[in-house]
């Protein structure tokens, strides 16, 4: 059996069709609810760039301003040095220092440009031994045999709340931090080191 539908059946039916197509009327809801997490992440995104960004402006500043110091002065003790150590650590307030390390080397520089530690000092971490290789090479412009040179190498890991939401994502988790900065005594040639 089949029934017959009216010419005004499919009529209304078109109708209908065509005013739904044309109803935008909560378009704009659909429309920010597909948008909204895209601008949420964003949100988030910024102020998390925003962390890194700022805590390597403090691990720049801990570092130029640990080598300067220690460049200033023709002898140095441990315990000045340790104490000047950790007051710059005080720098990355108000983000945690546990992660933190600072090492002061005092590198010799031979006439073929090859650089030896001195001597060492640390904060969170091993000072370096007398007589190692650097572990940075130092820029042939500031090498002079007879001049000592001081390196200054500051790490740091940042694990913000979004970095570790996305380290399954991206296989890191935070972010890491390797500055570092040259220096020339400024009184002798060399810093003792007691």
């Amino acid at each position: 059996m089949t029934e017959n539908r009216s010419p005004s059946f499919f009529r209304l039916a078109r109708s209908r069709i065509r005013r739904l197509v044309r109803d935008r009327s909560a378009a704009s809801g659909v429309e920010f609810a597909l948008v909204l997490p895209i601008l949420v992440m964003l949100l988030f995104g910024t102020v998390d760039l925003g962390h890194a960004l700022t805590v390597s402006r403090k691990i720049d500043e801990i570092t130029s301003s640990t080598g300067d110091m220690i460049a200033q002065q023709g002898t140095w003790t441990k315990s000045d040095v340790a104490k000047l150590l950790s007051g710059a650590s005080f720098i990355l307030q108000p983000y945690d220092t546990s992660q933190l390390t600072i090492t002061v080397a005092v590198e010799d520089v031979d006439s073929s440009g090859k650089a030896t530690v001195n001597w060492s000092a640390s904060f969170n971490t091993a000072a370096l031994a007398a007589g190692t290789a650097s572990t940075i090479d130092i820029p042939a412009k500031i090498q002079d045999p007879g001049v000592q040179v001081v390196l200054t190498r500051v790490q740091y890991r940042l694990t913000t709340p979004v970095s570790a939401f996305f380290s399954s994502f991206t296989g890191q988790n935070g972010y890491g931090f390797d500055h570092h900065f040259f220096n020339r005594p400024r009184v002798s040639n060399t810093i003792k080191y007691n």
